[in-house]
């Protein structure tokens, strides 16, 4: 192995990336909606590490660049998300209505969707996850395309032990999450299934 190439769970998408990538890609206003969501989400998840020991917020960057350069999916409103979809659940500050005031409705309403009470435990937590599928389920294509995108970049780290329970993150996504992507018959959707299709197969065969 090329010792100069870094591991997946070690890189990161920077400012300059984004910049480079959508400047021309997207309108001016659109531009500056997603590099304040850039700077807010670093800015909130700016001391938290993963259970790998890097940076959170180098995976939110990841799940951005995902939907840029694989999904080549250029909509400011769904970039912004992607980088703010966990500022609800990892602050005490910022509200749904910060985010709708800082950008726009619909960025708030996909964070929200995206957002659960991570602090609940026992029967409560169980009915907290299967609120946030439902949710999930009747939302719009681009809850879900930030969503698979989020799922797709932790598939990757699963070989870092990102999650303490790989077979259970695998098996909750197939059962809980892959029969949205059917039911949207979305071309995106349909693309990330099948990386995480790949990446299983690599992992456990």
């Amino acid at each position: 192995m090329n010792a100069s190439i870094p591991l997946y769970n070690q890189t990161r998408y920077t400012r300059e990336d984004l910049i480079q990538d959508i400047s021309t890609r997207v309108d001016p206003v659109d531009l500056t909606t997603v590099l304040g969501a850039f700077e807010m989400a670093g800015s909130v998840h700016e001391y938290q590490l993963r259970n790998d020991s890097t940076p959170y917020f180098w995976h939110l960057s990841r799940v951005a660049s995902i939907v840029i350069r694989e999904l080549e999916y250029y909509n400011g409103d769904v970039i912004s998300a992607a980088l703010l979809h966990d500022v609800l659940e990892d602050s005490d500050i910022i509200t749904a209505e910060v985010i709708k005031y800082n950008f726009n409705a619909y960025i708030s309403y996909i964070v929200e969707v995206l957002t659960k009470n991570i602090h609940l435990l026992g029967v409560q937590r169980t009915q907290e996850d299967h609120a946030y599928i439902e949710r999930l389920r009747f939302a719009s294509v681009d809850c879900k395309i930030v969503k698979f995108a989020e799922r797709l970049d932790n598939y990757r780290c699963l070989e870092f032990g990102v999650k303490r329970n790989p077979f259970r993150y695998i098996e909750e996504t197939e059962r809980d999450y892959y029969p949205m992507a059917e039911a949207e018959d979305n071309d995106m959707l349909r693309r990330i299934v099948e990386e995480m299709d790949s990446i299983k197969h690599k992992l456990f065969t």
